[in-house]
């Protein structure tokens, strides 16, 4: 019988924190990138982003823009929440923003 996975601590502080400052985003997908920088500095970035439901002014579909394929950085109908965590997993600094974060 196979042993079931054990949920990341990383990404369920991320729902927690993303559930607190923007609950109408808690369906999209999280985005999880690990940062390098100085002793002290966050050390992974959560990123989470959903369009409005309209029809696209840059003709993106929609599928390629859920998938984070959206090549446009700077779009009004963009909802975006970045988390920066630390290595031990307290939140460092949560950013709303309408931007396509790639990294």
């Amino acid at each position: 019988m196979p042993r079931r996975k054990r949920a990341n601590p990383l990404l369920l502080m991320a729902r927690r924190v993303l559930a607190e400052h923007a609950p109408h985003l808690a369906g999209a997908p999280l985005r999880i990138h690990t940062l390098d920088g100085p002793p002290g500095a966050p050390r992974y970035a959560v990123t989470v982003e959903a369009c409005q439901p309209v029809a696209c002014s840059h003709r993106v579909p929609r599928a390629v823009a859920e998938a984070g394929g959206c090549t446009i950085h700077d779009c009004p109908l963009r909802n975006t929440v970045r988390v920066l965590l630390g290595s031990d997993g307290e939140v460092v600094q949560v950013t709303r923003s309408r931007l396509h974060w790639s990294s």
